[in-house]
């Protein structure tokens, strides 16, 4: 089934917002630092992953994009890393591109931001593999919202609906929308795309985004389904501003520490993802994010 958009009013002002999103982010794209414990990345740095000559402690270099993994990872460097031995160094990423481009040119050792079919699509439509551990760290919910409606009856026929563009989370967004009642799926279809949509009773159309122009053209369009980091990045609750959320019963989405294959048995990586694993973070991620962000068993 192919879905059509009208071209109207609605796509030129999410062309001009996406066109508009896709600048600003292209220009806040490179690390950033964040309060003194994220460094930006540089390529003819020290080696990463390395001891230092003292002894003291072991280093390793993070990419993570700034919420909620950067703060989450910032709980961990402030309050578990000093005891454990551990030197962590945090890099921003306000892309999902660059983090990877990161680890894959080795600037560096790990990076906390992706779930499992998110990286293995990426690393097999860019030729490098990775490796995630599991059980993963936490998860951020896919949603769908609204600046229009207060409710998904109120959503009219041929609504426009924005998906994140990438496999995995736009299959996530389209099986919300499904158990919603607005779309219908082919049962086998996993990864779904909108070309497996088989039944559509209001006949909305569906436009697939880059996941950081969700938030920009959320007032431009009638619904959009957004993953969890962007929400609470932009100030909003998911457990409360969304008109349908995803279940965490489905933990294959949730987020966790990736590393290139080859260098999981680093001590420094793995004396990180067993920080990450702690019962403290569990309950940082619980007391912080209220629902918004999961913390996984």
């Amino acid at each position: 089934m192919k879905l059509y958009i009208n071209t109207n009013r609605r796509f030129f002002l999410i062309a001009f917002t996406s066109f508009a999103a896709s600048t600003v982010f292209s220009s806040c794209s490179s690390p950033q630092n964040n309060s003194g414990a994220n460094t930006t990345a540089n390529p003819s740095a020290a080696p990463v992953g390395n001891t230092s000559t003292t002894g003291a402690k072991e280093k390793i270099k993070v990419g993570v994009t700034p919420v909620p993994a950067g703060e989450i990872l910032d709980f961990v460097k402030k309050n578990l890393a000093t005891e454990a031995g551990l030197d962590i160094e945090i890099v921003t990423f306000n892309d999902f591109v660059q983090n990877n481009t990161a680890l894959k040119d080795r600037v560096i050792d790990a990076n906390y931001f992706q779930h499992i079919p998110f990286m293995e699509d990426y690393g097999k439509k860019h030729n490098f593999e990775m490796y995630a551990f599991t059980p993963q760290i936490h998860l951020n919910p896919v949603g769908i919202f609204s600046k229009k409606y207060k409710s998904l009856k109120d959503v009219p026929n041929k609504a426009l609906v924005t998906i994140p563009d990438d496999v995995s989370n736009a299959h996530r967004a389209l099986k919300v929308l499904e158990e919603s009642g607005l779309i219908k799926l082919k049962p086998d279809a996993r990864p779904a795309s909108p070309k497996d949509i088989i039944a559509n009773p209001k006949n909305i159309q569906i436009k697939e985004i880059p996941g950081a122009q969700a938030i920009p053209s959320l007032p431009d369009v009638d619904l959009a389904g957004v993953t969890g980091n962007w929400i609470v990045q932009a100030g909003l609750k998911t457990d409360k501003d969304a008109l349908a959320l995803e279940s965490a019963n489905d933990p294959i989405y949730a987020v966790t520490i990736t590393t290139l294959k080859g260098k999981e048995t680093d001590p420094g990586i793995q004396k990180l993802y067993k920080l990450l694993r702690d019962d403290k973070v569990k309950q940082f991620i619980k007391d912080k994010y209220q629902g918004a962000v999961l913390p996984i068993p």
